[in-house]
């Protein structure tokens, strides 16, 4: 009866102890699932800086090459105008020279013989001759005169259009090299923002690989702090709170403290004396010039 009643009296005191030891695993479970969830949301805020921080280098990235771009189509735009306005110029003088050179025709040997003709008859007095002779030289100037126009104006044709040509393969040349240097433009932006894009997928996969390490040591520390909760007040008060903080989110804990220690905040020096002789939060009385002058 006695061995049964003391069975009974040792079951009655181990129920409470394997409850509460239930009861604290349970706890220390759910703080150990918070304490991740606070590091992995940390992780997030970092990534989530990391990238809006990229996105805004990207649009600045983009912005300057935008303003990049249109200060070079405009200084394409302004060569472009120089260059026809110099056509223009060059074109203008050239048909006031034209314009300046004497219509000039210079006589044939056959109307100049009828001239001498018509001369010579006129002298002998055989006018009604003279005057055949007259019409025939006349004919015949009006003809030279109308092929010496004629060739005249096809001669400044051909150096109008060998000028237009010139111009036009001026043109032509000046466009196609701002063609080409517009697409080297823009071969080296994509170039560059290549790049930038690859520098920053690089620092993604470095941070994230950094952070999988951190959360694998945070996680080891906080069931090494949460296993040891005895251990891990006592480094509370050996160390600056904070501090101890920051070290279990890297997952680098400091060493455990030895007995008897513990944490103090920021204080003065024990030797420290305020100025002004305060003591106690009081300030000692001035002697008078009596006080001072009466020999103790």
């Amino acid at each position: 009866m006695s061995i049964e009643s003391n069975a009974k009296r040792k079951g009655s005191m181990w129920r409470p102890k394997k409850k509460a030891r239930m009861k604290y695993e349970e706890l220390r479970q759910k703080e150990e699932i918070r304490q991740r969830r606070l590091v992995e949301q940390a992780q997030i805020h970092e990534m989530n800086e990391v990238e809006q921080a990229q996105k805004q280098q990207f649009l600045e990235f983009s912005a300057a090459w935008d303003r990049y771009m249109a200060d070079y189509e405009s200084t394409a735009y302004m060569s472009v105008e120089r260059l026809r306005e110099q056509h223009a110029q060059d074109f203008a003088e050239f048909q006031e020279q034209l314009r300046k050179q004497p219509p000039g025709c210079k006589q044939s040997k056959e109307l100049l013989e009828l001239r001498r003709k018509q001369q010579a008859l006129a002298k002998l007095g055989r006018y009604k001759e003279a005057n055949e002779v007259k019409k025939q030289a006349d004919d015949l100037e009006k003809w030279e005169q109308a092929k010496n126009s004629s060739e005249v104006h096809d001669r400044t044709r051909r150096q109008e259009e060998r000028l237009r040509a010139a111009q036009q393969k001026a043109l032509a040349a000046l466009l196609k090299r701002i063609q080409r240097d517009r697409g080297e433009q823009i071969r080296h932006r994509q170039m560059d923002s290549q790049r930038l894009i690859q520098r920053n997928k690089n620092l993604k996969a470095d941070l994230s690989k950094k952070q999988h390490l951190e959360f694998k040591r945070a996680d080891g520390a906080i069931r090494s702090i949460l296993s040891q909760p005895e251990q891990a007040q006592r480094l509370l008060d050996e160390n600056d709170p904070t501090y101890v903080a920051r070290c279990a989110a890297t997952g680098e804990l400091p060493l455990w403290p030895d007995k008897g220690s513990k944490w103090k905040g920021a204080s003065l020096p024990k030797n420290y004396r305020p100025p002004g002789d305060i003591a106690g939060g009081r300030v000692a009385p001035r002697q008078s010039a009596i006080d001072r002058q009466t020999p103790r």
